[in-house]
């Protein structure tokens, strides 16, 4: 039951916790469905030591290696991560990528794509959104998509 319908809770975004009160389970909820609001995470990850982002944690990513970063990033879980958002944007004028384990990118085109080449330039970046196994792009600027 991946969707918020009668009779279910959606698998991620803002839910009833018991107790009233505004706390880390509240501000992980807001997270999760928006990247943009939980910290900033630099990635400083060069070809011999790569940065691998967790999949099945909510995360805004911003890259600040002092060469290319060949980032790799696992497929979120099918309804258990549904509405999970990752943000992942460049400061540096560098090609990065964000490579699959498979085919899972759905930014439109016709087939699902495996990687995400940032162009050589600052501001390069995407915004993520996981349903059913795949992520959604929801924004992109300057990224190709292989």
């Amino acid at each position: 039951m991946p969707f918020n319908t009668p009779g279910n809770t959606p698998a991620r975004g803002i839910q009833n916790h018991m107790g009233g009160s505004f706390d880390q389970s509240s501000m992980q909820d807001i997270v999760d469905g928006d990247a943009f609001q939980g910290p900033l995470t630099a990635l400083f990850g060069l070809a011999a030591n790569p940065d691998a982002i967790n999949p099945h944690v909510a995360g805004n990513y911003i890259i600040d290696s002092t060469a290319v970063d060949p980032i790799t990033l696992g497929l979120p879980t099918a309804e258990v991560d549904d509405n999970l958002t990752i943000a992942i944007y460049s400061d540096t004028a560098f090609a990065h990528t964000v490579t699959l384990p498979s085919v899972g990118y759905a930014n439109g085109l016709v087939a699902l794509k495996a990687i995400a080449t940032f162009g050589a330039f600052r501001g390069a970046g995407m915004l993520l959104r996981a349903i059913d196994g795949t992520w959604q792009v929801l924004a992109s600027a300057g990224i190709t998509f292989s």
